[in-house]
């Protein structure tokens, strides 16, 4: 998928806030720097959106604070990469469990590790999908052409939340 613009991720989270939160709980200038920390990822933005309502409310804010939202930016990151973790498929997770415990790795050297330790690997096109699914959901990187390419763990940093 493309990424959004940070005007496109405002719009999304400004329909968000208008339909699920009260008015005023978050300013303009709050939805602006979510767009922003997102990187383009609305899964990110609409996350943090969340995380930073849900705690609103739990500690009996009327409004989203900086100091919430700054939190809610690293709680979000990690909720999609568990999600993300989650939905994989046994073949899939120990075929991220090699990229995390090798890397960085090669295609070649991930299907050689992934055919010793699970009985019926899949082929070679099939880990190569798989290689491609996880570096859609940050979960891994590629690093190279196609020739030389290898994959990392991604160990996601926070979203910055520039004031």
């Amino acid at each position: 998928m493309d990424k959004y613009h940070d005007e496109q991720l405002y719009d999304i989270l400004s329909a968000r806030a208008k339909w699920g939160l009260n008015e005023d709980v978050i300013t303009d200038d709050q939805l602006y720097r979510i767009a922003d920390a997102a990187g383009g990822d609305a899964r990110l933005a609409i996350g943090i959106l969340r995380t930073a309502a849900g705690k609103a409310d739990r500690e009996n804010h009327e409004r989203i604070t900086d100091d919430i939202l700054l939190g809610a930016a690293k709680d979000a990151r990690a909720q999609i990469k568990q999600k993300s973790l989650d939905s994989l498929t046994p073949h899939q997770r120990v075929v991220y469990d090699i990229v995390r415990e090798h890397g960085p790795v090669g295609p070649s050297e991930i299907h050689e590790r992934y055919s010793e330790a699970v009985d019926d690997p899949r082929t070679k096109r099939t880990v190569r999908a798989y290689l491609s699914k996880m570096t859609q959901y940050n979960l891994l990187e590629a690093d190279g052409s196609s020739r030389d390419r290898e994959y990392t763990a991604i160990d996601q940093p926070s979203p910055t939340l520039a004031e």
